[in-house]
């Protein structure tokens, strides 16, 4: 695991040798174990290594035995060990132990398709000296970040922005396409960085850069299966059971101690148990909980624990490390945060810091496995809402749709479409809202916030003749994952710890993606399916439906049902209590400063009506709005204004 930062040119570079340290050195929370340098009159290599396999060998930038290649490599390939073992078969003789030296031999003997034997995460680049071109690769779901700016004729990259944004040769001019998607969805889905000069390379994708410009391919997609599983529902169970055994085995592989994020839920709980089961070593486990009874699930965490015998360590949150803490983190991770607790998964990683090198998370069950049904279950509603208009005339439709399950908030009369059907649910602030935000300037040129519509309007057409319900599960898991691997990410490497995610491996979601609804959600009895007709997804959510079904199914065998079927709480942040003392009044103090309102990037008046009208909105959402439009304000203070 590292951070690496390079640029490159097919014409003549030589980069300052002095900038290039000073900008590596931004990624020292990456990798404080080793740094390693590569140049030549073409490119610049600075990487920072954290040490978690082969540890005293196979540093890098590293190069080819055939000298072509160069290589500097984030991430863990948790087969390494089989495809060395392939390779040395081959007579194919390595120096070191290293994942790193298995990809850049087995490219250099197979070609660039030997990316597509690895099971793993890992951003890459990779310098072909011969043909003058460098590639960037990046995992298949987006689990290590690689960022890039290309201006026709070199492109600089890095593991994070900050080093782009300090080079000097990027402009940081706003995306607001970006922001307006920030906006509605917490996060910047397909509409470019916050930033206009910077762009991710996306999941599964790789890039070739050469003279003749940059070239972008696609080497695995995202699976679709409109094809599910025939066999019982005994045997899924089993193969299912079978495979997260193996894929959690394998991301145990390390030569350091690999420790557990515990929250007390059924997903990490479950990772937990079949972690001590493939190790000889006592298991560390880490979990955080507020000062807030109602927010604390450590007396679940702890069960977990004491049934593995595992080190466990909790860390109380408080008010106070959210207004310290929130400008500096975001002055890391050089974007606005999307959600509260970022700044508690900070904290937690801070005091990991001192204990262990690695850890495995439960990021992606709940989107694998139908974790969040008031979403992934909203393709029930809209069936309802197809055949209401298919077989009712127009004039019974609201009557119909109040029947079935439309209420105020989600009224089925406004919605012509999957797709704003969806906009509804996932949203925090809805599109019209939103743009009442904004000046008048900015309104004109998000256009109605036609690039953000667009962009989900293509996604819902590429899945154009395949079930609602599919459909919805699939959108979801496919991009809300991109939202919580980035902020995993960024606040466990801000503190040099690798937070592995066995759910989120290719091979469980290929699988998952084959698994019939039905083993997701299914209704609780015959008359909660009958009561389920008439509430709409967020109604029937965890109280008539139980949601991943399967995975609660292979829970019972490892963990008490307590836990097993216990109710999602996620990792809240109790925003309820605090807005009506110190957060409200921290946002009051930024929201409404001179700084802020002179921007006139949003409209003071309505920013401020907001602020005094907690009586008039959903409490929870009341909060979550506050929260948006201080990180994006903050964002442009620790950002955008600062001075390099």
């Amino acid at each position: 695991m590292c951070g690496f930062f390079g640029i490159f040119s097919p014409n003549i570079l030589n980069f300052d040798k002095i900038k290039l340290e000073s900008l590596t050195n931004l990624l020292n929370h990456r990798g404080p174990d080793n740094t390693g340098y590569f140049t030549d009159s073409k490119i610049s290599l600075g990487f920072k290594r954290l040490s978690i396999i082969d540890l005293k060998n196979a540093n890098q930038p590293l190069e080819s035995l055939n000298k072509r290649y160069v290589i500097v490599f984030n991430g863990e390939i948790y087969n390494y060990k089989d495809l060395r073992r392939h390779l040395v078969s081959k007579n194919i003789k390595l120096k070191y132990n290293s994942d790193t030296e298995v990809l850049l031999e087995g490219i250099s003997h197979y070609g660039l398709d030997f990316i597509k034997k690895m099971n793993g995460m890992f951003a890459i680049a990779l310098y072909d000296k011969k043909e003058n071109s460098i590639f960037l690769f990046r995992d298949r779901l987006g689990i290590k970040p690689l960022f890039y700016h290309y201006d026709g004729n070199r492109i600089i990259f890095s593991s994070e922005i900050k080093p782009l944004i300090y080079s000097n040769l990027i402009k940081k001019e706003i995306n607001y396409n970006a922001l307006s998607s920030y906006l509605s969805f917490r996060h910047n889905y397909g509409v470019g960085n916050y930033i206009k000069d910077i762009e991710n390379v996306e999941p599964g994708e790789y890039l070739k850069i050469s003279l003749t410009g940059i070239t972008k391919y696609t080497y695995w997609e995202y699976p679709f299966e409109n094809e599910k599983f025939s066999q019982s529902e005994k045997k899924i169970l089993e193969n299912c059971d079978d495979l997260l055994n193996e894929v959690t085995s394998e991301h145990m592989v390390s030569d350091v101690p690999v420790g557990s994020l515990l929250s007390g839920g059924l997903d990490s709980s479950l990772l937990t148990v079949l972690m001590s089961k493939h190790s000889d070593q006592q298991i560390k486990t880490f979990s955080a909980s507020f000062d807030k009874s109602d927010y604390d699930e450590n007396k679940y965490a702890l069960t977990v624990a004491n049934k593995i015998n595992s080190k466990h360590t909790n860390i109380k949150l408080t008010y106070q490390e959210y207004e310290n803490n929130l400008e500096s983190i975001i002055n890391h991770t050089q974007s606005p945060l999307s959600i509260p607790h970022e700044i508690a998964l900070n904290t937690l990683f801070k005091e990991i810091n001192s204990h262990s090198k690695v850890v495995i998370s439960g990021e992606g069950a709940d989107e694998m496995f139908g974790g969040y049904g008031r979403v992934q279950s909203a393709g029930f509603d809209f069936e309802k809402i197809e055949l209401i208009k298919k077989y009712f005339p127009k004039i019974l439709h609201k009557k119909m749709f109040n029947l079935f399950g439309s209420s105020e908030e989600f009224n089925w009369s406004r919605y012509t479409n999957q797709k704003d059907h969806f906009f509804d649910i996932y949203k925090w602030f809805n599109r019209d809202e939103k743009l009442g935000y904004f000046n008048k300037e900015i309104k004109e040129e998000l256009n109605n916030d036609d690039v953000v519509n667009s962009f989900w309007t293509n996604e819902f057409e590429k899945q154009k003749g395949f079930n609602n319900k599919d459909k919805m599960i699939f959108l979801f898991q496919k991009f809300h994952l991109r939202c919580l691997l980035h902020r995993l990410d960024v606040h466990s490497m801000a503190h040099g710890v690798e937070a592995r995610v066995p759910f989120c491996d290719h091979r469980i979601i290929e699988f998952m993606n084959r698994v019939p609804y039905n083993l997701k959600f299914k209704w609780k009895n015959t008359l909660n399916n009958l009561q389920g007709l008439f509430n709409n997804s967020f109604e029937n959510s965890e109280s008539k439906d139980i949601s991943k079904y399967l995975l609660r199914k292979i829970g019972t065998k490892y963990l008490p049902n307590e836990i097993a079927y216990k109710k999602k709480l996620g990792f809240p942040v109790p925003l309820d209590h605090w807005l009506g003392g110190p957060f409200l009044k921290f946002a009051k103090e930024i929201l409404l400063d001179h700084k802020t309102t002179s921007r006139f990037i949003f409209d003071k008046n309505k920013v401020e009506e907001l602020l005094n009208n907690k009586e008039n909105l959903n409490y929870d959402f009341w909060g979550k709005k506050i929260w948006l439009l201080l990180n994006v304000e903050l964002w442009q203070r620790n950002v955008i204004d600062r001075k390099q």
